[in-house]
């Protein structure tokens, strides 16, 4: 199990363990800490949103609403101010610490260049230093849920390769060496109309519509991702 993987499954779920999270966290003295530290948030926001009521509260509502009417909205008002900002405040904390958010921070809205920049900006501190020398048919096999492949040898090596959400959906997520350094190709099953060329926080990009998904490659400024992309077009075709 690499470590992207290994966040996603402790985020989804802190509590979770099966015998590929035990022997993760066993054996790696980070990902234990990472445990540790979402397992201590998730008791905060828990903490937070949970409210004790007085023994008495029906009493007191009884009593104010028939002899203090008017205090009684300011009351309540600023209740729901506190409980808000409390549930706010817990929120705040745990995406202040945590520099990896795609299962906090939802990207239904965005574009498909939009998220595929955010994506490669989350994600590229851990892959960043992965060379997993992914040959041309493990490529192929992780296209088959896509109903694609690669009709050629895919002609950059390939320094990662996995499955990742993407939005509201899932994607192909790799990575390979270009002029100017790694670029990043996501293949999804959301479609697209028109190609377009994108730039956005010193990166480049380009996507491409298939006939019912997107090709989108991100690399950074000054690469000619355009060219890769229409290259990597045709020698990509149906199942």
């Amino acid at each position: 199990m690499d470590d992207l993987e290994f966040r996603r499954r402790i985020m989804s779920d802190p509590k979770a363990r099966d015998k590929e999270l035990i022997a993760a966290i066993t054996d790696n003295k980070n990902n234990a800490r990472f445990t540790d530290d979402v397992l201590s948030l998730d008791a905060r926001i828990e903490q937070a949103m949970r409210i004790d009521a007085p023994d008495n509260l029906a009493d007191k509502i009884i009593f104010q609403q028939s002899s203090v009417k008017k205090a009684t909205r300011p009351s309540l008002v600023k209740r729901s101010f506190a409980l808000a900002a409390s549930i706010a405040f817990a929120f705040g904390v745990l995406i202040g610490q945590l520099n990896w958010t795609p299962n906090i921070v939802p990207h239904a809205h965005a574009s498909l260049a939009d998220t595929a920049i955010q994506h490669v900006i989350e994600e590229r501190p851990f892959t960043d230093k992965l060379d997993e020398e992914v040959s041309s048919q493990q490529i192929n096999a992780k296209l088959t849920p896509f109903t694609y492949r690669f009709t050629e040898t895919f002609p950059y090596h390939v320094y990662y390769l996995n499955h990742c959400s993407f939005g509201t959906s899932h994607a192909l997520h790799m990575e390979f060496q270009g002029e100017k350094g790694r670029i990043t190709l996501f293949i999804t099953n959301i479609s697209a109309e028109n190609p377009i060329n994108f730039s956005e926080k010193g990166m480049t990009g380009s996507l491409i519509p298939l006939a019912d998904a997107s090709m989108i490659l991100v690399g950074q400024n000054g690469e000619n991702v355009e060219q890769i992309a229409q290259r990597l077009s045709q020698i990509i075709k149906p199942r």
